[in-house]
């Protein structure tokens, strides 16, 4: 009775990835955070904190749209810098989470930042 309820959980999740796979698997296939890190930094700094200086900046797993969004970031949230894509412009910062943020991020929560949105 029991490995009837594997089988189906199992059938099930073969649906869901396959349906994930056929929509572009965006969603199954998107990179994690680890697989990036600061891996992707081109220029290194001595740690410096910021504060989010707009409202809606997305705090993601890797230096891009691409990547999963672990969440969003506001105006006065704090951030410290440890490195970054490029040339400050157009470029995506590297840091942790100071304290908990307005929307519940954890502090010490490592992640991306579109550099223009740091004050």
């Amino acid at each position: 009775m029991g490995g009837g309820r594997v089988k189906i959980k199992r059938k099930a999740s073969m649906v869901v990835l396959s349906a994930a796979l056929m929509l572009g698997g965006s969603i199954a296939l998107a990179p994690t955070a680890s697989a990036v890190g600061s891996s992707a930094c081109q220029f290194n700094s001595p740690d410096v904190n910021f504060k989010v200086s707009t409202s809606g900046a997305r705090f993601r797993t890797g230096p891009g749209k691409r990547y999963r969004a672990i969440g969003t970031l506001y105006r006065g949230d704090s951030f410290r810098y440890f490195c970054r894509t490029r040339g400050f412009e157009k470029s995506w910062s590297y840091g942790k989470i100071l304290k908990r943020t307005t929307t519940g991020i954890h502090a010490g929560t490592r992640g991306w930042v579109y550099s223009k949105y740091l004050d």
